[in-house]
């Protein structure tokens, strides 16, 4: 009996203890200096005061954003109730405390915008905060900092409906994301719809486990439907997404954004002009060298803090350049291009390009055009070529084609419907079409050049 009344007295202390244990937890955790550099723009959190009693809490801290021109900085108010495995916590904004330019769109939509906010700290330092606004109807032209770029004195309406916000951090993540049912821009004259809006992306850290420049990432921005219009005409776009990433794998970047619509449509005075289907725009960069790009960004930045003359910054830029791409050009470094729309060949336009440098920083120095590899193919869709042509019949496309391929430069494919070009660069030669047009394009740059050289 002893025994059991002993447990028992141990189990009564460890419930009476544990939110003590869990407090001081939480405390260690979020009274922590959390910041981040996501490309150009810094992002600090950092706790000002923290008064923890025997199961809740009340904080105040400090949310700093600074692109380095403009800087931010949100007062935050904190309702911290200790559970089993963390805290959970109601904040709001200390719009009193509130510092940022005068006039700015961002404290105009803090004091505007009715947030509520709830964020759950866990034991393992993690961060998880998420953002709830109430629909919001603004007139954006009496923001001071919009009246001053945008032309015109009429009302510049902004209509959001109800939406949702998320940040979560950790030392493995940073995670951003927001859910806008709909937004519309409008005023007289033009107007901007976009319905079931989403962004979301996850930052990774490097290998020092800081959130720094060039972060490895993987994003994307997507809609049901984006509706503009204004005087000239209107565009639908249906499904428009946008995909994005980076990775660094053995100090190589690979970089890829990725643009995609199911539809899209163009009016003028109510009539289609034109319409697309399935389009794809992908540009990517591929094995380009992390650390010495790094370092040319630090140092085009020291020389624009320098005070010279725009002859000398240009010349010292072009240097930083060079010297980045020969640390890079043994990995063979290039940039992609991938643009198409309509599925069917008949109506396909479809480019796909390649730009890549090949060979070693002796021969980039002494024969840079030999080491410039470019390889790039067009299609053209017969039909799509009359569709053009009927809807802008003065741009004379089809006779401009015929006479290109008169020429060499382009190929029509009877059997595939299709105009077809082919354009390559190796060892400092070009080709068109598998034919060397070399002497032909300096001839063409010679005369375009106007003496130049």
């Amino acid at each position: 009996m002893r025994k059991w009344i002993v447990l028992l007295l141990v189990l009564l202390i460890v419930v009476a203890a544990w939110p003590v244990f869990v407090g001081g937890q939480v405390e260690r955790n979020v009274t922590e200096t959390q910041q981040a550099r996501i490309g150009e723009v810094d992002l600090r959190h950092e706790m000002v005061e923290y008064r923890r009693s025997y199961r809740t809490a009340s904080a105040r801290s400090e949310l700093t954003l600074d692109d380095g021109e403009t800087e931010l900085v949100i007062p935050l108010e904190h309702r911290v109730r200790h559970g089993v495995l963390g805290a959970r916590g109601e904040s709001n904004v200390d719009l009193d405390a509130l510092e940022a330019p005068e006039g700015s769109l961002a404290a105009h939509l803090l004091h505007e915008l009715d947030l509520v906010v709830q964020t759950h700290a866990g034991m393992g330092g993690r961060l998880t905060t998420r953002v709830q606004f109430e629909p919001l109807t603004l007139d954006l032209m009496e923001v001071p900092d919009v009246a001053d770029r945008v032309d015109g004195d009429g009302p510049l309406w902004l209509e959001l409906d109800a939406g949702q916000g998320r940040f979560a951090w950790s030392a493995e993540q940073l995670l951003l994301s927001l859910d806008l049912p709909a937004l519309r821009l409008h005023d007289d004259e033009a107007d901007l719809r976009v319905e079931q809006a989403r962004f979301a992306t996850v930052f990774e850290p490097d290998e020092d486990g800081v959130y720094g420049r060039l972060p490895d990432y993987e994003g994307g921005l997507a809609a049901a439907h984006l509706h503009v219009r204004d005087e000239q005409g209107e565009m639908e776009l249906t499904r428009p997404r946008v995909n994005a990433f980076q990775k660094t794998s053995n100090d190589r970047l690979d970089s890829r954004l990725r643009l995609e619509i199911d539809e899209v449509r163009l009016r003028e005075a109510d009539a289609d002009v034109l319409e697309l289907e399935t389009v794809d725009l992908q540009f990517a960069l591929l094995r380009w060298d992390r650390p010495a790009l790094l370092q040319m960004i630090q140092d085009l930045e020291a020389l624009q803090e320098r005070d010279l003359e725009r002859g000398q910054r240009l010349a010292l830029g072009g240097s930083v350049i060079t010297d980045a791409i020969e640390r890079m050009i043994e990995h063979s470094p290039a940039a992609e291009l991938k643009a198409s729309f309509n599925e069917s060949p008949a109506r396909q336009v479809a480019l796909e390009t390649e730009l890549g440098l090949r060979g070693d920083a002796r021969g980039f120095r002494t024969r840079p055009l030999e080491t410039l590899v470019l390889d790039s193919e067009l299609r053209l869709g017969l039909e799509w070529v009359r569709e053009f042509e009927s809807a802008y019949p003065d741009a004379d496309l089809d006779e401009r084609l015929h006479t290109l391929a008169a020429q060499g430069w382009l190929q029509r494919d009877a059997d595939a419907e299709l105009w077809r070009g082919h354009l390559n660069m190796e060892d400092g030669r070009v080709y068109v079409n598998e034919r060397d047009r070399t002497a032909a394009l300096l001839g063409m740059l010679f005369a375009l050049s106007g003496g130049m050289f």
